[in-house]
């Protein structure tokens, strides 16, 4: 390295003799552009422009940048003939620049003060850029300035830029009683250089002072008309704060109207806008109010800081002229700026969004939802959407969503994994299972054919649709001999050495294989609320042999099941053994005879029928809310010639054999959980079939207790009932609810339902189940710190959801689970032997579900529910009370506010004198307070 710098010294040191000793870059600025022109040719460089700048530049850089190669090169150029070179100019003499520039100043005419002045004006001029014509033109702007400064102290004023004069006047102001004179700087027209250099100074004083005195009167003029204008009183302003303004108004402003004190000014913006804060600049004033903005595809407004930037001086005219203060166009038009902009940001903020939760499928309320999660603590108090916020507002929303976006690939998965439903059951795939239909009408001997062939089997499963139909199976087959179980919901009577099992059909093990599998009821596949239960059967059951009976209407959907199985399909069809008639007429209550089963559709019509008929007939009652021992007894009673008629819902229609002769609707339209309706075909001939049951009366009748009933039930008796139409509904078991927990790593017992529920197809006729019951148990339990499979045994409990006694229990259960604590069952206090009202009695009815629900957890956890035999106990008791309630002619019904007595069947739940007391007069109006 010091090798090349010594080199390039030399060759520095050299080029200088060619140029007068003057270095390379001062030296080549004097070569032509001829010359230069031909160096580049020599070096070999042809893209060089022609013109002396560019030729002048390019070799100055070549020179410093270059190696020694090509300075060698330009030196051996230059060194070929000293006279070879043209020159644009030879080298002027190196003078001082002092004496440069006297040299010039006797070229000019220039004083002694104005030769000081250039001297001082080109103290940093390099010499050589020093000539007579920048003297010349620098001289001629001293003189001008000199004038100037002349001109400016004869006239006390300063010329600005634009060759106006500013002068300072005193002007008279009076007003309110007050005389004050305050200083004001005024300015003249412009008069331009030109005008001010031809002319003499004495003829520019006497013009500019005319100008100054006119220019003085009339400003003194608009103070005056100003004042006389301002009204005695003033919209805004208070005569002091008139003066005051007018006192403390600066000498010079760029509004044409006086300025107000800022915090005055404040609180008149005040009257007409909700101010934050503001800021009062030369030509504006910057307020900023609170606003509001509701967010696209949201509920949300968002509150933000709008900046309204008011011109001052057309405020500042209005004020002093008290108008009203409208702001409306600013506020919209800065509205309009600012959230445009936010629009378009936010835009192109979702769409990055979207793009990274593609696999979501979000709506666009939902993808904004979570875009605003992310946005909104970042954007603060303002609409500011930067590119900044932005980034990190993408960041913040692909970190959110990331796990449910992993957990959504995991759904399709699972989707894939279990979208064949009958693989879901191995045990029953691995065997040759028959399927045999038994179909007809009620009264048929479908069931009677099926029991049959169960107690032919050497091993067998009968599922039942209730708990009483399964405790009759289970007596029916040790009746005949057979050792069985009972496994029901709430009771699980073991024989180890059962061969038979007779259980609900939800209690169905499908790891427990057996030769014959009796489904009862196969009808309730198009249940909307179990009809899971059924299809899980019918394509789970471990049997070599499946018989179903049911109803003719089921036929299609189970030819549909069979085939989506691939299973071979016997169709048994029976014939009604009794006949069964319709009555032209409706029978009225004085005319009803014994044997006679009345039927309603909710528990309160049951308890009212019963006190209307228990005048003329002992009666038994049977509906659902009753526990099944009771229904039982009170289906023993009639049918042993207890009580004379029977008063039931269409919880009789199932399985219940009784010797009933007719049977009388009380009405033909239910409540079917989701609307009124008129009865179905179906149902109707379900009920009826109870009638004239084989072996008991010769004959069935079927009629109503008026004729608007009696229409509806004629107008559909004979119809054919509703095919049950497919998809079925199915629902997971444990197993699979086990699956699903796995693999999207989820606890949450309501997210897996969820999921099942909305997500799964099946390349079979499903759907995955209506489980809106047990949605609403696994809300309840995922409340609590349990593993997923404590979780399921919860939700899957017969749980009322409408009573809150029954909700209490259960979650005071579920703790005592959550902490592992022992539950010990209290028995109920229970005031008399029979109930005297009909809330009394639903308290009863509640306490043993409670029971029931009880007895259900003590088989899932026995180490916890250890008073289960407390709890039968306490069942027997509460049984007995409702038994004896509902043997008593009837019930006191009471006023639901003050408990007083009602009349006997009141259609009203109050009294008259809380209706008047609360409904009328000063009280309530319509469910309003006046």
């Amino acid at each position: 390295m010091g090798h090349k710098n010594k080199k390039n010294s030399k060759l520095n040191h050299r080029i200088k003799q060619y140029f007068d000793g003057d270095p390379f870059d001062v030296g080549v600025e004097r070569v032509s552009a001829e010359t230069l022109s031909e160096m580049f040719s020599t070096l070999g460089i042809y893209d060089i422009e022609h013109s002396k700048e560019v030729l002048v530049k390019a070799a100055r850089m070549i020179w410093s940048e270059a190696d020694a190669g090509y300075r060698s090169d330009i030196l051996n150029f230059f060194a070929r003939d000293n006279k070879f070179y043209k020159l644009d100019r030879e080298k002027e003499p190196n003078l001082d620049r002092s004496e440069k520039i006297d040299a010039m100043l006797e070229e000019l005419d220039a004083s002694s003060e104005e030769a000081v002045l250039l001297h001082d004006a080109f103290m940093e001029v390099r010499s050589k850029k020093i000539s007579v014509a920048k003297l010349e033109s620098k001289l001629k702007h001293i003189r001008f300035e000199q004038k100037r400064m002349r001109l400016e102290k004869a006239l006390d004023g300063i010329f600005d830029t634009d060759d106006t004069l500013e002068f300072n006047a005193s002007l008279h102001y009076i007003l309110y009683g007050q005389s004050f004179y305050k200083i004001l700087t005024l300015s003249t027209k412009a008069y331009g250089d030109e005008y001010i250099q031809n002319n003499e100074d004495d003829e520019l004083i006497a013009k500019i002072s005319d100008d100054k005195e006119k220019i003085v009167k009339a400003k003194q003029d608009e103070i005056n008309a100003f004042i006389k204008n301002l009204p005695q009183k003033h919209e805004y302003l208070t005569h002091k704060e008139i003066a005051t303004a007018l006192r403390a108004s600066p000498p010079k402003a760029k509004t044409a109207y006086p300025l107000i004190k800022e915090s005055v000014l404040e609180s008149i913006m005040s009257t007409a806008l909700d101010v934050i804060d503001m800021e009062l600049h030369d030509e504006e004033l910057l307020v900023r109010i609170d606003h509001n903005f509701l967010l696209p595809h949201s509920d949300i407004n968002h509150n933000y800081i709008l900046e309204l930037h008011i011109e001052l001086n057309g405020l500042l005219q209005d004020i002093w002229e008290s108008k009203t203060l409208n702001f409306s166009a600013v506020i919209e038009d800065a509205q309009k700026h600012q959230e445009e902009d936010f629009l378009l940001a936010l835009d192109d903020l979702v769409k990055e969004c979207e793009h990274y939760a593609t696999l979501l499928h979000l709506s666009d309320k939902e993808l904004h939802k979570k875009v605003y999660v992310a946005l909104l603590d970042r954007l603060g108090a303002t609409l500011n959407l930067t590119p900044k916020i932005a980034r990190k507002t993408v960041r913040t929303f692909v970190r959110d969503t990331h796990d449910e976006i992993i957990k959504k690939q995991r759904q399709a998965l699972l989707a894939r994994t279990i979208r064949d439903f009958k693989n879901l059951f191995p045990i029953a795939r691995d065997m040759r299972r028959k399927l045999t239909l038994h179909i007809g009408p009620t009264n048929s001997g479908k069931t009677y054919s099926a029991m049959k062939r169960l107690e032919q089997a050497d091993t067998g499963y009968y599922l039942a649709p209730l708990r009483l139909l399964a405790l009759e199976g289970y007596e029916g087959l040790k009746a005949e001999g057979i050792e069985a179980s009972l496994i029901t919901g709430e009771e699980q009577l073991i024989n180890e050495d059962a061969t038979h099992i007779s259980s609900t059909i939800e209690m169905l093990n499908f790891d427990v294989d057996v030769d014959v599998c009796v489904i009862d009821e196969v009808q309730m596949l198009d249940d909307r609320d179990r009809g899971w239960a059924w299809a899980n059967a019918i394509i789970g059951a471990p049997a070599k042999e499946i018989i179903m009976t049911g109803s003719s209407n089921v036929k299609a959907a189970v030819i549909a099941l069979a085939e989506y199985l691939g299973e071979e399909l016997e169709i048994i069809e029976f014939e009604r053994k009794n006949p069964l008639t319709l009555l032209e007429f409706p029978i009225s209550s004085k005319d009803v005879e014994e044997s006679t089963a009345i039927i309603a559709f909710s528990r309160k019509d049951v308890l009212r029928l019963k006190q209307d008929f228990s005048r003329f007939f002992s009666v038994s009652v049977v509906y659902g809310n009753l526990s099944p021992e009771v229904r039982r007894e009170e289906a023993r009673r009639f049918r042993e010639g207890d009580t004379q008629i029977l008063i039931a819902t269409d919880a009789i229609a199932m399985g219940m054999n009784l010797p009933i002769k007719t049977i009388l609707f009380s009405k033909a339209e239910k409540f079917d959980g989701i609307t009124q309706r008129n009865l179905f075909p179906s149902e109707i001939l379900q009920i009826s079939g109870r009638a004239g049951r084989y072996g008991m009366k010769e004959e069935g009748f079927v009629g109503a207790l008026d004729m608007d009933t009696l229409r509806i039930i004629k107008k559909n008796f004979f119809k054919e009932p509703r095919e049950i139409s497919i998809p079925f509904n199915v629902m997971a078991n444990l197993e699979h609810i086990k699956l699903v927990s796995s693999i999207l790593e989820e606890n949450s017992l309501s997210e897996i339902l969820k999921f099942f529920v909305e997500n799964m197809e099946f390349n079979g006729p499903f759907r995955a189940s209506n489980l809106d019951d047990m949605l609403e148990a696994a809300l309840i339990v995922d409340g609590f710190d349990l593993d997923i499979a404590t979780k399921y045994h919860l939700a899957c409990a017969p749980l009322t959801l409408k009573s809150p006694y029954i909700v209490a229990s259960f979650e005071s259960y579920i703790l005592a689970l959550e902490k592992k604590l022992p539950v010990i069952y209290t028995p109920p206090f229970l005031v008399g032997s029979f109930a005297g009202t009909t809330d009394e009695l639903l308290r009863a009815e509640d306490m043993v579900k409670e029971i029931s629900l009880y007895l259900w957890l003590s088989y899932r956890f026995k180490d916890y529910f250890i008073d289960d035999e407390k709890a039968r106990q306490a069942r027997g008791v509460l049984n007995k009370y409702i038994e004896e309630s509902l043997q008593q002619s009837h019930f006191v019904q009471r006023c639901r506010i003050c408990t007083a007595p009602l009349p006997t069947n009141s259609k009203y739940s109050i009294c008259q004198s809380c209706f008047k007391k609360n409904y009328t007069g000063g009280g309530y109006r319509r469910g309003k307070r006046n």
